[in-house]
């Protein structure tokens, strides 16, 4: 059994609560991805990659640059809900009857890139994952007639 208390984060101040958790079983993590049992203040996980497949080898193949591809260079977007103006402000009440997050049993087989899992509270999460897949091989050219 893990335990985690929370505590007060820079962030604002939010009830202290113990997350429980039976058995946790993870087979496979990939880049960028965070495995947490407690309270988080702030998560901001990115996660930039090139996966290049080629026919030759990639030393004789020459290079690949981040800078060559604009997906890269894009600002995240925003995510607006048409349904609240500008400057409107949801406010959320909430009482928790008991001060424990409580999981049984959780099995994972594989958690992608920039992923997250988390028992507890969060006050703010940001993840972005951008990646470019790349194929690069010779195109069978007809013979010529």
């Amino acid at each position: 059994m893990v335990n985690s208390d929370s505590e007060q984060c820079n962030c604002g101040i939010f009830p202290i609560r113990t997350s429980k958790v039976g058995i946790i079983s993870v087979i496979n993590v990939s880049s960028s991805t965070t495995i947490q049992f407690g309270d988080r203040g702030e998560t901001n996980a990115k996660l930039r990659a090139l996966a290049v497949q080629r026919s030759t080898d990639h030393a004789s193949s020459g290079k690949v640059y981040f800078e060559s591809y604009r997906i890269f260079d894009r600002p995240r977007p925003e995510l607006n809900d048409p349904v609240f103006e500008a400057g409107d402000a949801i406010t959320l009440h909430r009482m928790n009857c008991s001060p424990a997050i409580v999981v049984g049993c959780i099995r994972i087989i594989a958690i992608g890139a920039a992923s997250s899992i988390h028992i507890g509270n969060s006050m703010r999460v940001i993840q972005d994952s951008r990646i470019k897949h790349i194929r690069q091989f010779p195109i069978d050219q007809p013979p010529p007639t």
